[in-house]
């Protein structure tokens, strides 16, 4: 799971560096998802790119339910990339825990630049 695509770099490096994974990438604006899909379908992943527009505190409420391209018995994330505003890290850890959606030692990763494309 990514949140904050913003323009699919690290979901492509996901996807193209780890064979049989599955990327879920949540971006909040529409114009960036819009960049995203199509570079995701440049570097030839879209087939395992899952890309969801909307805030965080929305989708991670419905993730089970917008992830229907990966059926799974029970969806989870083995590593979540935090690549959102920070202040919403402990927040949507929160929510990620209360919705069950972390396997059993889950990696997270936040990241902490502070502007788009640093």
């Amino acid at each position: 799971l990514e949140i904050g695509a913003y323009c699919g770099y690290s979901a492509v490096r996901m996807a193209a560096g780890i064979p049989g994974v599955k990327v879920v990438t949540l971006e909040v604006d529409p114009v960036h998802s819009i960049i995203a899909r199509n570079i995701i379908a440049l570097a030839s992943v879209a087939d395992v790119v899952d890309i969801q527009t909307g805030h965080s505190k929305d989708l991670l409420l419905e993730m089970p339910a917008l992830c229907t391209r990966f059926p799974d018995d029970k969806l989870n994330f083995g590593a979540v990339f935090m690549d959102q505003k920070g202040s919403r890290y402990h927040i949507d850890v929160r929510l990620l825990e209360e919705q069950g959606l972390l396997s059993p030692g889950a990696v997270l990763v936040a990241d902490n630049v502070l502007k788009p494309g640093a």
